[in-house]
């Protein structure tokens, strides 16, 4: 028969581990005080109950710390543990604990207590190692959530001026697998690093993300102004752990912030888009497009959802089919989410020129560098327009990732105009951009 599973300190990881257990029919009793996260054990089959409860029912169990240092309880938890002794025992570290380490970095890198950070970990360590705890001293986790891409979505990245060094990372399912592989088959008293297989930089991950999601590049800082854990340069070796058995499924960042892309509703590759001019017989799909756009917000539009909605179809049509503009159009299969058009000025002294119009993009495909793949569309298009010289467009002042994803592409503020649209009673500027071709 297993043992129950004890978990002291459901936080983010052992709240997943729970779950998992749970859910296969395990006896598993959760210490936490965070009632979001009771919810999920209790709807999963956990028990969840208080520390003080957790510690008495300890003997003979599999139990699993995840109590941080700063909280002021290994003593006392492993006073309790002591007197009650689990079966196995699983104390989740960190690499912190290496310090100022560089380079290759395993079990056998001397731990470094000149670092205060380090040095509470070290001491917890110690106070469970007697126990015959096996030691996870783990990397950067992340996860749904959790994770760079979490924080770039939010505006919270900063890069390192040069790139910064590598930085090893393990996304929290594969850390959850570590964890079972260790109460399972690791050695009391043992150390064993948690990461993935591919150390990378900050500024490489976060480029990759800004590719698949079709956003610039986040500002570069001061190195020295990041947090500690984004200035070194370290490589952690998992080599101790798979000799367990572990192996995972998320080896690279690559991997893993795919799945989180896709877990997130994120996952369309704008590659795998459709981009093509639209024909006058799409003129109906084009417009309810269109009319969503106007309908959803009508402040970045300068045409009103009003006059549009009584357009003649044959004048949406003509437009389609006029040699003076093009429309462009994303499609996923069959389906329209993104629409962008040209329009070369008419007369002589204004023809060098064309007007970015009418860009709009379906909620649920933002983020995914459909917008991004328009806008380059719409470039080359303008490009191909014998004699034009520059594209213009106005965005709404403030709208800081459109403004972002403008400049990203070469577009330049030339000015704004004040109370450019009037929508009730609001008044909203215009910033107004040109890109030279």
């Amino acid at each position: 028969m297993i043992p129950p599973l004890v978990l002291l300190g459901s936080g983010y990881t052992l709240t997943r581990l729970a779950v998992a257990e749970a859910r296969v029919g395990r006896d598993v009793l959760a210490a936490t005080r965070d009632a979001a996260r009771r919810r999920e054990l209790e709807d999963a089959g956990a028990r969840v109950t208080s520390l003080d409860d957790a510690l008495t029912r300890t003997a003979g169990a599999h139990v699993v710390v995840s109590v941080p240092p700063d909280a002021g309880l290994d003593e006392r938890i492993a006073g309790a543990l002591a007197q009650r002794a689990p079966a196995r025992l699983v104390y989740l570290s960190s690499t912190g604990v290496y310090g100022a380490a560089r380079g290759h970095v395993d079990e056998d890198t001397p731990v470094d207590p000149s670092w205060p950070a380090a040095r509470d970990r070290i001491e917890a360590e110690s106070r469970y190692l007697p126990l015959g705890a096996r030691v996870l001293r783990i990397a950067g986790i992340y996860g749904p959530g959790r994770s760079t891409l979490s924080r770039l979505l939010a505006g919270a990245v900063r890069l390192p001026e040069g790139g910064g060094g590598r930085i090893s990372r393990v996304h929290v399912d594969d850390l959850v697998e570590a964890i079972r592989v260790v109460l399972q088959r690791g050695e009391p008293g043992a150390f064993y690093c948690v990461a993935d297989e591919r150390p990378a930089s900050q500024t490489e991950t976060v480029t990759w993300l800004c590719q698949r999601l079709g956003m610039p590049l986040p500002p570069t800082v001061p190195l020295e102004s990041l947090h500690e854990s984004l200035r070194g340069d370290r490589a952690v070796s998992n080599a101790r752990l798979k000799d367990l058995g572990w192996q995972p499924r998320y080896p690279d960042y690559v991997a893993g912030f795919t799945a989180l892309l896709k877990a997130e509703g994120r996952a369309t590759d704008p590659e795998s888009l459709t981009l093509r001019r639209l024909r006058p017989d799409e003129a109906e799909v084009f417009w309810g497009l269109r009319l969503r756009g106007l309908r959803e917000h009508p402040e970045a539009f300068g045409a009103s959802l009003e006059e549009d909605e009584v357009r003649p179809m044959e004048v949406v049509r003509a437009r389609l089919g006029a040699a003076s503009q093009v429309v462009l159009g994303a499609f996923d299969g069959e389906r329209l989410v993104g629409v962008a058009g040209l329009r070369r000025e008419d007369g002589r002294k204004v023809a060098h020129k064309a007007v970015v119009w009418g860009m709009y993009v379906l909620p649920e495909y933002r983020s995914r560098g459909v917008g991004r793949r328009l806008l380059v569309g719409i470039i080359e298009e303008g490009r191909r327009m014998a004699g034009v010289e520059r594209l213009l467009l106005t965005v709404v002042a403030g709208n800081a990732s459109a403004q972002a994803l403008y400049r990203s592409l070469g577009f330049q503020t030339y000015g704004v105009e004040p109370a450019a649209l009037k929508i009730g009673e609001a008044h909203i500027d215009k910033e107004l951009m040109c890109l030279p071709l």
